[in-house]
């Protein structure tokens, strides 16, 4: 008679260490931290594109907040790649669905942040350009520290801070 041999369909789990299934009430607070956590990103994607970036310091202490919990509640979940394979089929699907729209407003953000630096860079450099043009040839210090050539105006100092 031909012996068959159990195949451990679970790669990277001992055979020894079953996978124990995440309680209904963790899932649902990562449901809810993910929702949570898409929601500021959306609020940030909206002041982003209104150019309302003041505004943006406001969402990042709650941002931080939601990320750390998500970072905690999700710690044993990740290192447990076959947590899903015990979940009920429905949690599972919607956990799948909160990530997925995390991971597309993500991509959002990023393309709005990314909008919103070239546009501070297009602004400074249009700044930069015209107190430049603004300035005579030669206006300025020599390397001696004496004017090199009068001129109507002083020389302006220009600091922009373009941090997002």
């Amino acid at each position: 008679m031909m012996q068959t041999q159990a195949i451990n369909t679970r790669p990277n789990r001992p055979r020894s260490v079953p996978a124990v299934a995440p309680t209904l009430g963790a899932i649902r607070q990562i449901i809810e931290l993910v929702g949570d956590l898409t929601h500021i990103m959306n609020e940030e994607v909206g002041l982003l594109r209104s150019m309302r970036v003041r505004d943006f310091g406001k969402l990042q202490d709650r941002k931080l907040q939601l990320v750390n919990a998500y970072e905690q509640q999700t710690e044993g979940l990740r290192s447990d790649r076959g947590f899903a394979e015990t979940m009920d089929p429905l949690l599972r699907d919607e956990l799948k669905d909160v990530v997925v729209r995390m991971h597309e407003t993500l991509r959002e953000n990023e393309l709005a942040i990314g909008a919103a630096r070239a546009a501070n860079e297009k602004l400074a450099k249009a700044i930069l350009e015209a107190v430049s043009s603004t300035q005579p040839d030669g206006a300025g210090y020599s390397k001696s520290g004496s004017r090199e050539s009068a001129s109507a105006a002083p020389p302006v100092s220009v600091q922009i801070d373009q941090h997002l």
